[in-house]
């Protein structure tokens, strides 16, 4: 995707503002921004994602990524007839945390989307920063499990049909690649468009699955989304194996257009097959009843060994509680 200063707009007499290559696309501003909305919808329908009177839990973060996923349900929400609630975790990670807060709390008044706010710290009285000095797992890791319980739980009591990711195409392929290449195909299946739910677990709706990181970018930068300008501190160095394929695979979209797109839709035909295994061997925790491996879930574990007892039944009351207060679901 590269800029034309001269050129104008396929579709008026705009001046362009990008060229979407694989698209063979010059588009101003105002086209720019229906061409992600079209795209988004193309694939909100071709992978079944959203189903009319569905309510979607959309995860936001505070980047990128995420804000642009807001931001494009909400408009679609309206013309295909769901519920769109946003969920945003106060991680407790300094200064970091604080400007994320401020920046969901803003894009979620101007749109008008109600918010369910999670402090961590509120909730289990350590954040993530907490958590990682008493314990020896990468931050990362740490926060990755964390979030999923939370998200899981709150999807779950919302009852809602999905949550939403703001995963896009160059976050996922590097992973896929990567996966295949050591033959972990089961990880495969949960980096489609979608994971179906299973009783307590809520599935996940990648609906920027075909978008790229530029789009997202350039779709942020011209609706003047409120983002969190920097990255987490923990965020991973670069230099990873998924850092090398993801250049791997830019190189060959500059000399193939339409190639990582076509890579995509090739990877979630054959989702069916990678998904084989997945959820097998899974059961309820005996404390909270979220999914487990064993008789105690993933959460439960991590709070009981650095924090002394299970957390997961206090976290899932406080949850209610705060739904019950926002009048998202009714008191029982």
């Amino acid at each position: 995707m590269s800029c034309g200063k001269f050129l104008k707009c396929s579709f008026c007499e705009e001046p362009v503002v990008t060229i979407v290559r694989y698209a063979k696309l010059r588009l101003c501003k105002k086209h720019f921004t229906e061409f992600i909305h079209r795209k988004v919808l193309k694939t909100i329908e071709r992978y079944r994602l959203v189903e009319r009177g569905c309510r979607i839990l959309v995860a936001v973060s505070g980047g990128k990524d995420s804000t642009a996923l807001l931001h494009i349900l909400s408009a679609l929400s309206k013309q295909l007839g769901f519920e769109v609630i946003a969920l945003h975790i106060d991680l407790g990670i300094g200064e970091y945390s604080k400007k994320a807060r401020v920046v969901v709390e803003k894009l979620c008044k101007d749109l008008g989307v109600p918010l369910v706010l999670l402090d961590l710290k509120e909730m289990i009285g350590a954040g993530i920063t907490d958590l990682v000095a008493k314990s020896k797992r990468p931050a990362c890791s740490l926060c990755g499990l964390v979030k999923r319980y939370l998200m899981n739980v709150t999807a779950f009591e919302l009852k809602a049909h999905a949550i939403a990711l703001g995963h896009h195409l160059d976050d996922l392929l590097p992973y896929i690649v990567k996966s295949f290449v050591l033959q972990n195909l089961s990880e495969i299946g949960k980096l489609g468009p979608k994971t179906e739910s299973r009783e307590v677990f809520i599935g996940r709706i990648r609906p920027l699955y075909e978008v790229s990181e530029s789009e997202t970018t350039l779709y942020a930068y011209f609706q003047s989304l409120p983002i969190v300008d920097e990255s987490c501190p923990y965020t991973a160095r670069k230099g990873s194996i998924e850092d090398e394929i993801r250049r791997f695979l830019n190189n060959v979209e500059v000399k193939r257009p339409g190639f990582k797109i076509a890579f995509a839709r090739a990877v979630a035909k054959n989702m069916e097959f990678y998904k084989k295994g997945l959820m097998s061997g899974v059961s309820a925790c005996n404390y909270c009843g979220m999914p487990a491996l064993s008789n105690m879930c993933a959460f439960c574990k991590l709070t009981y060994r650095l924090l002394g007892k299970p957390m997961g039944p206090e976290i899932r009351d406080r949850i209610r509680k705060t739904l019950i207060e926002l009048k998202l679901v009714a008191q029982q």
